[in-house]
C-alpha cells in the first residue's frame, strides 16, 4: 500500500495508527494479542516481549502493568490505553529507542534471547521475565509470588532462575535472594514463604519443606513436616482451597495422612 493509501485510511476513521509506522486495519479498541504485536513492530527485530507482558504471554498469573512506574533504562512517555495495560518490551542497550503511547521500552546489556517464542511472538525466557519483574516490584510478597508462580506452573526451575540472578550482579535484591532460597528449600508458594518467616520468628526448628509422604492411596507433598515429631503443617491459599472441589479433595488428602500417623 501507498503511504497515501495508509494516511487515508487513517485520516477517514477506518483504520489507526497507535504507534508510529504501525497501523491497525480497524478503528476499535486493541486486543492484548494486537498490543502485543503492535509493540513488536513498533520496538523492532531485535525486541522482544518483557517483563510482565512475558509473563502473561507464557500463561503465568501477573496483572499488566497500568501505573508510570519509572524504572532505570526506560526512556520517554507512556500511558496505558482504555481497553488494558501497557506492554512491556526489551531491546539491546544502546538502541535509542524512547516509550511511547502503550509501550514501555526496557533496554538491557544482558542479550534477548532469540529462540523463545509464543506462536508468533518473540518473548523473553520465563525465568528472566520473573527476575525482571521482581527487581522492579515494590512489595516483598509480590516478589514471592512471581517466583512461585513460574515455579508452579513448570514454566521454569529452580535452576533457571538461580542462573538469571547471578548475571544481576549488584542489582540483585535481598527480597529476589531470599525468594530463590525459598524456592530452593522446596516452598512453592507465597503462604509457604510466610509459615517460613513465622516460624523463624517464633524460633521453631526449620521443618523439611516439600517433603513426600507415602500413603496407601498415593504420595502427598507436605508445606512443612517435622519427621521425628511426625507433625505437619501447611499453608493453603484461597487460589486452590476455596471451591467445593478442592474442599473434597483435601479432606481426602488430610484423611489420607493423618491416616499414616501424621
Amino acid at each position: 500500500m501507498t503511504p497515501y493509501r495508509l494516511l487515508n485510511a487513517v485520516v477517514s476513521g477506518r483504520w489507526q495508527e497507535p504507534l508510529p509506522g504501525v497501523f491497525v486495519s480497524h478503528s476499535g479498541p486493541l486486543t492484548r494479542q494486537e498490543r502485543w504485536h503492535a509493540a513488536l513492530h513498533f520496538a523492532g527485530p531485535a525486541a522482544a516481549l518483557s517483563h510482565r507482558s512475558a509473563l502473561l504471554a507464557w500463561g503465568g498469573r501477573v496483572e499488566e502493568l497500568r501505573v508510570r512506574r519509572r524504572a532505570a533504562g526506560v526512556r520517554g512517555e507512556y500511558t496505558a490505553p482504555e481497553e488494558g495495560g501497557l506492554v512491556e518490551v526489551t531491546v539491546p542497550q544502546g538502541h535509542h529507542l524512547r516509550s511511547r503511547n502503550f509501550v514501555v521500552v526496557h533496554q538491557s546489556r544482558r542479550p534477548v534471547a532469540e529462540d523463545f517464542m509464543v506462536g508468533p511472538l518473540k518473548v523473553c525466557p520465563p525465568a528472566r521475565a520473573a527476575v525482571d519483574v521482581a527487581l522492579t516490584a515494590d512489595r516483598r510478597r509480590d516478589v514471592d509470588h512471581v517466583v512461585a508462580d513460574v515455579l508452579q506452573r513448570g514454566l521454569c526451575t529452580v535452576t533457571d532462575l538461580e542462573m538469571e540472578a547471578a548475571l544481576l550482579g549488584r542489582r540483585l535484591t535481598s527480597w529476589l535472594r531470599q525468594a530463590i532460597g525459598d524456592a530452593r528449600r522446596g516452598m512453592r508458594s507465597v503462604g509457604e514463604a510466610d509459615l517460613r518467616r513465622a516460624l523463624l520468628m517464633a524460633k521453631v526448628p526449620e521443618p523439611e519443606w516439600g517433603a513426600a509422604i507415602d500413603t496407601p492411596t498415593g504420595t502427598y507433598f507436605l508445606d512443612a513436616y517435622w519427621r521425628k515429631a511426625m507433625v505437619a503443617a501447611e499453608a493453603d491459599g484461597a487460589m486452590f482451597h476455596l471451591s467445593a472441589n478442592d474442599w473434597s479433595t483435601d479432606l481426602t488428602r488430610q484423611n489420607a495422612i493423618q491416616g499414616v500417623g501424621v
